[in-house]
């Protein structure tokens, strides 16, 4: 009977190790913010507030949230809540078409340090939550967005894609993906948008890695290389346009990216 109990308690301890969650701050919680409601206008302010994570995309992307926080003028309450402990981000992008045809365009990323580097002879299974903002308040100008996960040898680039998830919801949904790598990557990283389409905010939480025995995923949840696609033309003052109108015009594109085309005749 000793031997049978030595031989479960083993085996639980494997499994309990098995199951450890190797990114160290996956939920925001290890900070040392005093407010319910902080937005980190610059990389450095965020990096000196939160542990093991890093941000290194646009200014005044990130904000981080407490779950009981009144936010904005009138106060509005955000609501719900973090998915896992007292925090929870949000990751905010914006795309903006300037008046010279151009596009403006910013957007968080961040990095999450794990306690080891990924082995090649494992199989690996992250996961995630994500919610789309409220309505309100306005002052975040929260709309709901993707947001795309990758892992990476470095805190500030992001690395190899690994996941792209769908726009979110109203209440918290997860999403997760198995997988491998062989190259000893040391940082889970999140960034706003897909194919850098872009618009504004979404919340973030409990980010879990875990070695698993489950096979690798095969495609799901991970969202294609999209075509870019014309969203519109544009002439000089930024007012859309017809294709044959004379001078010059602005085609713009659904990957960001913009062509000039002269009309003389």
């Amino acid at each position: 009977m000793k031997k049978l109990t030595l031989i479960l308690l083993v085996f639980c301890a494997f499994t309990i190790k098995a199951q450890q969650n190797l990114v160290l701050n996956g939920s925001f919680e290890l900070n040392n913010s005093t407010i319910c409601h902080h937005s980190f206008y610059f990389a450095n302010e965020y990096n000196n507030t939160f542990q093991y994570s890093i941000h290194y995309g646009d200014i005044n992307t990130i904000v981080l949230i407490k779950g009981s926080c009144l936010s904005c003028s009138p106060p509005v309450y955000w609501g719900g809540g973090g998915q896992e402990g007292n925090y929870m981000l949000a990751m905010i992008g914006e795309r903006e078409i300037l008046s010279d045809g151009s596009i403006y365009r910013r957007k968080g990323e961040i990095s999450l340090a794990l306690s080891t580097p990924l082995l090649s002879e494992k199989n690996y299974k992250l996961s995630f939550w994500i919610k789309d903002p409220p309505l309100t308040p306005p002052c975040l100008r929260a709309k709901n967005n993707y947001i795309s996960v990758g892992i990476s040898s470095t805190n500030d680039a992001f690395g190899t894609h690994l996941i792209t998830s769908p726009y979110g919801d109203t209440i918290w949904q997860q999403y997760s993906i198995v997988f491998n790598t062989q190259n000893a990557e040391e940082y889970i990283t999140v960034k706003v948008g897909v194919n850098d389409t872009i618009d504004y905010g979404v919340f973030i939480d409990n980010f879990v890695l875990t070695e698993t025995t489950e096979p690798l995923t095969t495609g799901l949840n991970v969202v294609p290389k999209v075509e870019k696609q014309l969203l519109k033309i544009v002439d000089i003052l930024g007012k859309e346009s017809s294709p044959n109108k004379k001078g010059l015009l602005f085609y713009i594109y659904s990957d960001g990216t913009v062509e000039k085309k002269l009309i003389i005749e």
